[in-house]
């Protein structure tokens, strides 16, 4: 990875660390000052500062990842591959073109349990599982599925690049504090007695993450039916 761009100045020299950073120069810059250890490469601290930002659209679904796809199954497919940048999902599935709700079900057994064998029909029917959509009954004709699911973040790479899904006010304490912790817990590594920084940055950065989870999270991850005195079996109101 070429980081010849970024140029990064000295956290402590220009005061970065009084700042809010919130690009990937200046989150590297401040990690930098921070750690201040010459065998940390600007590489290490990209790579741990992507690793944080992924792990944080792991923990919560953040509205900004939200997104939709239309994945397209042949007469006879019961399966088709799931958007590759999925991450969370699908929550949402509806028919094309007739726009029916596909109900989906947590896993694969239950999908089987819902609807036995691979009868042709209207598809009614949904799992996700193995990067793939699963569906029942298999289409009698080519079909569309819209769904409704969380993407990955698009990776740090350019100096000017910021987190992105990350609430801003959130993203530079997070991501900082995760990166530290793991380029300390390396550097403290063999160390006598305890690992004082690691600890400490780790605390740090349970505390963001917490009101992170707070804030956009936990959610189901899966859409739950409620039954109804008319729908006492949750089937819901496309069903004949």
């Amino acid at each position: 990875m070429a980081l010849a761009a970024i140029s990064l100045p000295r956290a402590d020299a220009e005061g970065l660390r009084r700042a809010l950073p919130d690009t990937l120069a200046s989150l590297v810059a401040e990690v930098a000052g921070i750690v201040g250890d010459p065998g940390v490469s600007e590489e290490d601290i990209v790579r741990a500062l992507g690793r944080g930002l992924y792990a944080a659209a792991g923990a919560a679904r953040l509205p900004e990842l939200a997104t939709r796809a239309r994945i397209s199954l042949e007469p006879g497919q019961a399966d088709a591959a799931l958007p590759a940048d999925l991450m969370h999902g699908p929550d949402a599935a509806v028919l094309l073109p007739a726009c029916g709700r596909v109900r989906l079900a947590p896993d694969l057994a239950a999908l089987r349990r819902l609807a036995p064998g691979q009868t042709p029909g209207r598809v009614r029917f949904g799992a996700a599982a193995g990067g793939r959509l699963h569906v029942r009954p298999v289409p009698r004709e080519g079909v569309g599925i819209e769904i409704d699911y969380y993407r990955l973040p698009q990776p740090l790479v350019g100096a000017g690049d910021k987190p992105d899904g990350l609430p801003l006010h959130l993203a530079g304490p997070l991501l900082v504090a995760f990166a530290c912790r793991e380029l300390f817990e390396r550097l403290e590594e063999g160390a006598d007695g305890s690992k004082v920084q690691t600890l400490a940055y780790g605390r740090r950065y349970e505390a963001w993450l917490a009101e992170l989870v707070a804030l956009h999270g936990p959610q189901q991850t899966e859409p739950v039916d409620v039954p109804t005195g008319r729908d006492p079996y949750g089937f819901g109101e496309d069903w004949p």
